[in-house]
């Protein structure tokens, strides 16, 4: 069997997006992997717009370079992400419109359309049977259906229960509608360890559905209440709240994984780019001006969305010297969950080629 090709372009400097730009279209044009691209094509480009008051997403200034060039083959190229389920200024189409265009990605900055693609609340939803181990039928995006190409732009991060998050995180949970990002935090309901809790009430005011409540002077999670969504997790700096970090979080990343299939099965062009360029700890819904953990690396690109992730893994734990991502969360899942179980359902391989570009 043949390697999946995965193409590299070291970038040391991500702060200099002039630089950064210059190398995203080398990596373009010596790919080719927009030149497939049908002249009236509907082109979905899947990303995030980033969160209120944090700066983890890709400038928008770069992904103008993917639309213009998606423009120059005759497509039609629009930007897209999906409502998520705790409230705040993406839970709804309109205010997650206006945060984008905040973040610089209006349609006068880019010249292309954004989409919100699960609706105005989240109700808009397909759902495809795929009968896997955890999910038998995905609620995904219906605009999944229509289009002709799909290309993913992820900011690759560390993540508090993945380990990390890239291409087919940036697949799986963020193409999956309210239904489905309910159906894949189902698993992790976090615990307070009495014994270690301060009351400092930081995971009360960080908690998105109120979920956490005072009880005999420590912090209680109602469960039927929690969501899953891990921020009281990131808010505690006492060790005090913790989920089951074996088979929970396995589970967690396997879902996702499912969700990714679900996603990519009928999607005909797919490409996937990998921006290992300021890498933070948490993922980009967490991440404010957050310091880098591991230098600057470069732009990933491939077809294979199982190979680009491993190149990314492979790459921050060569430039870290360590695994960077288990030192960072201890508890999470291994990034090989996600990794081989993706192998093993067939959405790409592990076995890859990296091609690294000169600029």
């Amino acid at each position: 069997m043949d390697k999946s090709i995965v193409f590299f372009i070291p970038a040391e400097q991500s702060k200099d997006i002039e630089r950064l730009g210059y190398l995203l279209k080398v990596l373009i044009k010596e790919s080719e992997l927009l030149e497939d691209t049908e002249k009236h094509s509907l082109v979905a480009i899947k990303l995030t717009f980033g969160e209120k008051d944090n700066k983890g997403f890709l400038d928008p200034r770069l992904v103008k370079i993917i639309v213009e060039r998606l423009k120059k083959k005759g497509a039609k190229p629009f930007l897209t992400d999906t409502n998520v389920i705790y409230p705040g200024k993406r839970t709804n189409a309109v205010d997650h419109l206006e945060l984008a265009s905040g973040h610089g990605f209006s349609w006068e900055a880019l010249n292309c359309p954004l989409f919100i693609g699960d609706g105005l609340l989240g109700e808009s939803s397909r759902e495809l049977e795929i009968d896997k181990k955890h999910i038998k039928s995905a609620h995904i995006a219906p605009f999944i259906f229509y289009i002709e190409h799909l290309i993913s732009l992820a900011h690759f991060t560390g993540h508090l229960l993945t380990g990390f998050g890239a291409t087919l995180k940036n697949l799986g949970m963020g193409l999956a509608t309210r239904k489905g990002k309910l159906q894949l935090h189902a698993n992790i309901k976090p615990k307070v360890i009495a014994k270690n809790c301060r009351f400092c009430k930081l995971c009360i005011a960080n908690c998105p559905t109120k979920a956490i409540v005072e009880k005999e002077n420590f912090c209680f999670i109602q469960e039927e209440r929690c969501l899953g969504c891990g921020e009281c997790l990131v808010a505690c700096k006492f060790n005090a709240i913790e989920v089951d970090y074996g088979e929970e979080v396995n589970i967690l990343c396997e879902k996702i994984i499912e969700y990714a299939y679900a996603v990519l099965k009928g999607v005909k062009r797919k490409a996937f780019f990998n921006f290992l360029v300021h890498i933070t700890k948490e993922c980009d819904c967490m991440a404010k001006d957050d310091p880098l953990v591991i230098p600057d690396i470069g732009i990933l690109a491939s077809t294979d969305p199982v190979a680009v992730d491993k190149a990314g893994v492979d790459l921050a734990r060569e430039k870290a010297g360590r695994d960077i991502f288990k030192e960072l969360h201890p508890k999470s899942a291994r990034c090989e969950i996600q990794l081989e179980y993706a192998q093993n359902i067939g959405l790409g391989s592990l076995d890859y080629e990296l091609i690294t570009l000169k600029s």
